[in-house]
């Protein structure tokens, strides 16, 4: 019997940790409204997608290295691109081009999207 109970009570511990982190990766994700609950899969799916479009975003602003890349940009210059680009990110005129990614929080039933 002490066994069962100690290992239920690792399990909630540990749940509890992986439900933390969760809501911790949730407040770094833009969505439309801000508040809205997610599912864990839906934070996960949402994470790659913010993941990707900041990628593109990097790609689009920093140009390819060439046969003599100069400096890799510095970690503030790399803030200043992603956070200069948040507003486009939101913004539904932004992803008029085909070339673009879906921007990370929009979906027609959240279903399809993924």
């Amino acid at each position: 019997m002490t066994r069962k109970v100690f290992t239920n009570t690792r399990e909630r511990w540990r749940q509890h940790h992986v439900n933390v982190a969760f809501a911790e990766l949730r407040k770094l994700l833009p969505t439309h409204p801000p508040e809205k609950k997610l599912s864990k899969n839906e934070i996960l799916r949402l994470a790659m997608r913010y993941i990707a479009f900041l990628g593109g975003v990097l790609e689009r602003q920093c140009p390819a290295p060439g046969p003599a890349p100069g400096p890799a940009p510095s970690p503030a210059t790399l803030l200043t691109l992603i956070t200069g680009n948040v507003q486009s990110l939101r913004s539904d005129q932004a992803w008029a081009s085909d070339t673009e990614p879906p921007s990370p929080a929009s979906s027609s039933d959240g279903a399809d999207a993924w």
